[in-house]
This record gives structure tokens, sequence and C-alpha cells, in this order.
């Protein structure tokens, strides 16, 4: 049994020509979970013929860039014949009001399925962020969140796969600290964020980024196996962003800039 990691999207901010933004699916012999749901992450999903594989959702924070897509989610299982079973949405506790804000603005009251598209698509669940708390999100596959540091309520995410083993760490948006550490402490895959090449503390202590270097001086402190930088929010500056992480992680850290359509396995794969 393995865990396995697909690359949906991975741009800051907006869609790129050559990506959607944040958007991850991991996969376990019970099903699929997907690590955020920006722009452009459900025509991708559908394009691949993985949205009906999708058993539970998980968003970091509630910024477009990470959640908008949530709205074109719903639409796509509520009409027009909706799923059989809403499915479990977890984001931070401190954002569950983003869930009524959402379907105030993109609800349709002529349509009985939609008038409430999020909460009659998903089943709305918090993520405790001051009390990190294991949940087992699919069959064997468990999720702590922890408190990142960011603008808003933002979780960093570790999901631990019981029968490889395997650990899959989420940064998240975020500075260094505490939170981010403990979920991404000796895991076999982190994917972390690394906005900038250059940043002012403002951008990176104030509103809660990380540079490439940054990334990868973080990967080599928690001892994860393999690296993948994310989150670039110039794409014209990854090859620099990326060495920089790769110079900061150092030889005991595989860094690798993470690219839409990749796929990255966690864990010893077990015989059939």
């Amino acid at each position: 049994m393995t865990l396995t990691l697909d690359i949906i999207g991975v741009a800051a901010t907006a869609p790129v020509l050559t990506s959607a933004a944040s958007g991850y699916l991991l996969t376990t012999e019970s099903g699929s979970v997907l690590v955020d749901c920006g722009p452009g992450v459900v025509m991708e999903l559908a394009r691949r013929g993985l949205l009906d594989d999708v058993r539970a959702i998980v968003v970091t924070h509630r910024h477009a860039d990470h959640a908008l897509d949530l709205g074109a989610f719903a639409f796509r299982v509520q009409f027009p014949t909706p799923r059989a079973e809403r499915i479990p949405l977890y984001l931070p506790a401190e954002s569950l009001d983003y869930v009524a804000s959402f379907d105030d603005l993109i609800g349709i009251p002529t349509v009985p399925t939609l008038q409430q598209p999020l909460a009659q698509a998903f089943d709305v669940r918090g993520l405790d962020l001051v009390t990190p708390t294991p949940i087992e999100i699919l069959d064997g596959l468990v999720l702590t969140a922890h408190a990142a540091k960011h603008a808003v309520p933002s979780a960093a995410l570790r999901f631990e796969h019981h029968a490889s083993g395997a650990v899959v760490a989420f940064s998240s948006d975020t500075a260094d600290c505490a939170g981010v550490r403990a979920a991404a402490d000796r895991a076999d895959v982190f994917v972390c964020e690394a906005t900038y090449l250059r940043a002012t503390e403002q951008e990176l202590e104030g509103h809660g980024h990380l540079t490439g270097a940054g990334a990868g001086a973080l990967a080599m402190a928690v001892g994860a196996t393999t690296l993948l930088v994310t989150h670039i929010a110039d794409p014209s500056l990854a090859s620099e962003i990326l060495a920089d992480a790769v110079a900061a992680a150092g030889d005991t850290v595989a860094t690798v800039l993470a690219r839409p359509g990749d796929r990255h396995t966690a864990g010893v794969a077990q015989p059939a």
C-alpha cells in the first residue's frame, strides 16, 4: 500500500498559463482527498477524470487562490443530479463563516439543489488549530492540522498513512513557525510554499510567507525526505527560487519543483 500525491495546481494568487492555483490530490486504497481548491482546480480534475474520486476536501485557508473553486465544485456535484452524500469539507474552525458568506454570493434561489451550494454539497467541519487533534479523514489516513502563521487562520497539514507509514505534509501559506514545523516533522514528502525570491520582513513575518531559501531551511530543520517547492508568485523566478531552496536544504533533502501533472509516492509499497 502506498500514499500517492498528484499535483493539480501550484500557482499563487491566480491561475497562470501552465497551472491552476493551489490544489493537490492525496490517494490511498480508500479513496482521494483534495487539499485546497483554488481557481482552475475543478476544471483540471474534470479533465483528468478525477472529480468523482474525491471523498473529502481540506482547505488550508480561505484566501481565493486556495478556496475559490469550492463554488465550482459544489455546482458540479449538485447539478443537475446531486451526489447521494455530502462530501466532508474541512477548513479552519475560525473560518466556518466563509461557507455561509460564499453561499450568499453564489446561491440560486430558483434552483432547489443550488440555493446554498456549499452547505448542500459539503458536510462542513472545522479544524481545531488551537489544540491539534488527529482526525481519521479516510480509512487509514489520519490528518492533524496545526496553526500556520498567515494573514488569516491557516492550517499546516500532516497526513499519516497507516498502511505504509508514510507522512505527507503541506505548509499552507505561512512564515516559519512552530505549527508548520510540527506538521512537517520528518515528513516523507513536504509540500512547501516559496512565494518569493526576495521579500521584506512585512511580506514574510507580517503577512506570512516564505522564500525559496526559507522553504529549504525549514525542510532541512524538520528532517523532511523530499521537499516540493510550490506557490511561487512569479513563475519566471521558479528556477532561481528552486536553486535557493536546494542550497538551503542541503544534500539530505531531495528538493524539486512541484509541477502540475506530476505524481509522487510516499512510503514503501507493500506486497500485493
